[in-house]
């Protein structure tokens, strides 16, 4: 496997990159959904920085660290709620991210046994490594995968390339982010590509895309491989985060054949009296899931 470069930041470092570009936001392409700007980040009084999954709900950017006391919010951030990590006797609800808890010496040993195969025939048969979002060529041929991409999951929607670029190009102005992409070593085709984000000692997989008639030498498994395994071997990245357990059966079969962990981290719930009664009431599902109170999905195996 080719050496990857990879780039770094601190949280404070990474979030100012995002909140200096006016229609970033903390994931790729959460820019374009009708409450746009709602994932950008910002720093509490004591200077630690959260990120919004939901308007107006916050999340502490560094969920390893269990924090001592309650956070003091500003105002106006997150009129709805937010939810931090904490000690597990301090826990009153429990945040299901994908994560790996200590990333540190990542190989292929740390993978499911089909997963070793999938992940060895991806880096024999593609050529791994970082892209430029500034090259059009490269945003083109990212484009059309993103497409194919989306016909194939229904996940997201497809974007003219003016629109796509307009959200790819800023990528290489944000602190910590690597753009990789899996190459077919023979046509040299992009197969899929990676944007990850390695910021506050934790290597988040951000969005990953492959096109469908491009995935028989598993350039996804080839790619999140790449991005761990080197990420791991950087100085301070101690954790992975792969986002939120979801109720897909097969994605998280694949993640948890990665390595990824779903049991839950000890979490304080803070929300709104008037939005927590409407969610109990109206939305209870969506209520116990805010507390991490709801069943493991039904893995199918070893994808």
């Amino acid at each position: 496997m080719a050496e990857l470069r990879l780039a770094s930041a601190s949280a404070a470092d990474y979030c100012r990159s995002i909140l200096a570009a006016r229609s970033e936001t903390f994931w790729f392409l959460t820019g374009v959904a009708p409450y746009r700007g709602f994932s950008r980040p910002f720093a509490d009084r004591d200077g630690r920085w959260w990120w919004r999954p939901k308007p107006q709900f916050a999340w502490a950017l560094d969920y390893f660290t269990p924090l001592e006391r309650p956070p003091r919010m500003p105002t106006g951030r997150c009129a709805f709620g937010y939810q931090y990590p904490v000690r597990e006797e301090q826990a009153d609800s429990r945040v299901h991210f994908n994560v790996i808890r200590d990333l540190s010496g990542y190989d292929i040993t740390r993978l499911a046994s089909q997963k070793r195969r999938a992940v060895r025939k991806g880096l024999k048969e593609l050529d791994i490594g970082r892209l430029d979002p500034g090259d059009a060529v490269v945003a083109a041929e990212a484009c059309e995968v993103w497409h194919s991409h989306v016909q194939r999951t229904g996940w997201n929607k497809p974007f003219d390339l003016p629109v796509f670029s307009g959200h790819w190009r800023p990528l290489a102005d944000h602190a910590g982010t690597n753009v990789l992409g899996a190459r077919d070593r023979e046509t040299g085709r992009l197969c899929a590509w990676l944007i990850g984000r390695i910021t506050a000692g934790t290597a988040w997989v951000d969005t990953i895309a492959s096109h469908s008639d491009r995935v028989a030498k598993r350039p996804n498994d080839g790619l999140i491989f790449a991005f761990l395994y080197h990420a791991a071997r950087l100085p301070g990245v101690r954790h992975a985060n792969y986002f939120l357990r979801s109720s897909l059966e097969t994605l998280e079969a694949f993640k948890q054949s990665l390595g990824f962990d779903s049991s839950g981290l000890p979490s304080r719930l803070h929300v709104n009296p008037l939005v927590a009664a409407g969610l109990r009431l109206l939305k209870p599902a969506a209520w116990k899931r805010l507390r991490g109170d709801w069943p493991p999905p039904r893995l199918t195996g070893d994808k």
